[in-house]
């Protein structure tokens, strides 16, 4: 029974040793994916694809608004000069609140276009770069990429970055 359990712990404490060496064994890499995509040249042309459609469509709503605070303004003054009957008037707010509805519905789906068009320009770029980052993986023997971006990342030595890697991978300089 002894030797049983002497055999037992024996086990026990080899299986620890080849796990710890396991884990030892394991290479670990990391990368910035944010400096990387911020370095792309495919990355700054969406950025400024974006920001002349959010231009177009921010002017085209407040053009809007402009012609809103205009009819609200015109029926301030018809009120104060009496041209309008009260049931006139109730009319004419209740017209200008569905408007002002409308335009804040319009808001929305500007955001809506804008988060679309951002998903449709920038997913493929994503994508290559995942794709980048696992081949450097591969290559290198890695097991685990960590993304040092997201500031989850407590501690990286340098020599484990793979950034330059990746980005010569995607023909970044």
């Amino acid at each position: 029974m002894k030797n049983l359990f002497k055999l037992l712990i024996v086990a026990v404490v080899f299986i620890s040793l080849g796990q710890i060496n396991d884990l030892q064994a394991q290479k670990i890499g990391h990368v910035n994916s944010s400096v990387i995509l911020s370095d792309m040249p495919e990355v700054m042309a969406a950025d400024a694809e974006l920001e002349t459609l959010q231009k177009q469509l921010v002017a085209q709503a407040q053009r809007k608004v402009e012609a809103l605070q205009a009819d609200y303004q015109s029926l301030i003054r018809k009120e104060q000069q009496g041209e309008l009957s009260p049931k006139q008037l109730q009319e004419e707010q209740m017209r200008l609140r569905e408007k002002e509805q409308e335009l804040n519905m319009e808001d929305q789906n500007i955001q809506n276009t804008l988060m679309k068009k951002r998903n449709t320009l920038l997913n493929p770029i994503l994508e290559r770069v995942q794709r980048a980052i696992e081949d450097v993986a591969e290559e290198n023997n890695l097991e685990y990429v960590l993304d040092t971006s997201g500031g989850s990342v407590l501690f990286a030595q340098e020599e484990n970055d793979i950034g330059h890697l990746v980005k010569q991978k995607l023909g970044i300089n």
